[in-house]
């Protein structure tokens, strides 16, 4: 039996890898997702030229006069053998199209405003003339306004949000006879790769700026450029973009928050939005180890759902609020039942309050307030010692709180053992009260 490895944070063994039956492993976590949406592939997957080019040329191309290879390359290849493939856009066959990847929902409309990548060929060229891959981003478009040449137009319009297409364009509809020397010859057919990221419909297209300010208090206005602004968000987080993702999410909220509303279902609605966007960005702070601002954004979730009481416990575990972050876990728990993250954190959890117990146990015995007081002195060091080696050593939880009450003495003794760890220690006031934190160093 293949042996199952829950976890890859630890590393590989050799014994692991050469093992007969093999090994299973699990990546990831379920709430790890920055929204609902499942799809059959990833849709915001960034490719670079060559790999862009390598899935396409797999095998829907087959090359009947070259049996070696079986497969056609789109560099140097010819653009005749690639229409055999295709099916017309237009009556006169100068917009070609071939499916890749198939999308979902409707077609883009007009004027619609797009978020695509492309690689643009010429025919027997090895290297494209147009790429956005080449820049590492994505490009947005609005369409209806001449912004790219009508071929790609009228392609883009038969497309799907997260569709992956093929053009082979005509010169009457790409660069015609003039073209743009040196770099694009005249009368060339050109092909397109086309990935469709996303759209925003009609003139919802416009972005959140380019509204005036009573449109931006209006939700039918605001609503689409803020689901914009998420989609955005949530391209980021899937690049590990942590940073560029909280901007976006912050955006959004900040947007959200300065809506009026008519009525009961844009209450509703704008909850929802809120809720959404509240959740992923806790989940960025989570992400980016900054779970006492992850526990502020969890707060103001207006509909908790499993997922949010589960980041929310984690990064009150983060933090050493172990009791705080079982409550949260347990609402998560009875929203969904069998989920294996939510179990394991819960245990985490657990583990860690126990930890913790045990050596606050240790430390308050032997405060200095009590009789022997060098014998104290040691044991209570050695205590401190324990609490700050267990929480270096600790991957979920980032600062500790110390026992109430400790001496200016006691004081001076974890900050003595914190300094030689390479830990912080720290005062935080909560209503009226100071605590003292052992905090590790961001990195």
């Amino acid at each position: 039996m293949a042996k199952h490895i829950d976890s890859l944070t630890k590393g590989l063994k050799i014994s692991d890898l050469i093992n007969e039956d093999g090994i299973t492993f699990e990546i990831g976590e379920q709430f790890d997702d920055v929204d609902d949406e499942e799809f059959a592939f990833s849709p915001h997957v960034q490719f670079s030229n060559e790999e862009m080019l390598n899935m396409l040329n797999m095998n829907d191309f087959e090359d009947d006069d070259n049996n070696e290879t079986g497969t056609v390359s789109l560099c140097g290849t010819s653009f005749s053998k690639l229409k055999m493939k295709m099916t017309s856009l237009t009556t006169d066959e100068k917009v070609m199209k071939f499916v890749k990847q198939k999308g979902v929902g409707d077609v883009v409309p007009s004027n619609a405003q797009v978020t695509v990548h492309y690689i643009g060929y010429f025919e027997y060229r090895d290297e494209p003339f147009d790429s956005t891959y080449s820049c590492g981003k994505p490009k947005s478009l609005r369409l209806g306004q001449g912004h790219i040449i009508p071929g790609l137009e009228l392609g883009i319009l038969s497309m799907h949000k997260h569709e992956i297409s093929m053009f082979l364009i005509h010169p009457d509809l790409a660069f015609k006879s003039i073209g743009c020397p040196p770099r694009i010859p005249p009368n060339e057919e050109v092909v397109f790769v086309v990935h469709l990221m996303d759209y925003v419909d009609d003139g919802c297209a416009l972005t959140y700026s380019e509204l005036s300010t009573d449109e931006k208090q209006l939700f039918a206005h605001a609503v689409e450029p803020i689901t914009h602004m998420l989609v955005t968000a949530k391209d980021y987080f899937s690049k590990f973009n942590y940073k560029r993702a909280i901007r976006e999410y912050r955006r959004a909220i900040d947007c959200l928050e300065t809506i009026k509303l008519k009525d009961a279902e844009e209450e509703r609605k704008m909850n929802e939005l809120l809720s959404r966007a509240y959740t992923n960005l806790g989940l960025c702070y989570n992400k980016e180890n900054l779970p006492l601002k992850a526990c502020i954004v969890l707060k103001q979730v207006p509909i908790p759902t499993a997922k949010s009481y589960y980041h929310f416990g984690k990064a009150l575990i983060a933090i050493g609020e172990y009791e705080d972050a079982l409550k949260k876990l347990i609402k998560a728990r009875s929203l969904e039942q069998n989920d294996e993250a939510i179990r394991k954190a819960i245990q985490i959890a657990n583990t860690k309050q126990y930890e913790y117990k045990q050596i606050s146990k240790r430390m308050y015995e032997n405060c200095f307030k009590t009789k022997d007081k060098q014998k104290k002195v040691t044991e209570f060091r050695k205590a401190v010692r324990d609490l700050c080696e267990t929480l270096l050593s600790s991957e979920d939880v980032v600062r500790q709180a110390l026992s109430e009450g400790i001496t200016k003495e006691e004081y001076e003794i974890v900050r003595e053992e914190a300094a030689v760890l390479g830990l912080n220690v720290v005062t935080s006031t909560r209503n009226g009260k100071d605590t003292v934190y052992l905090q590790k160093n961001r990195e």
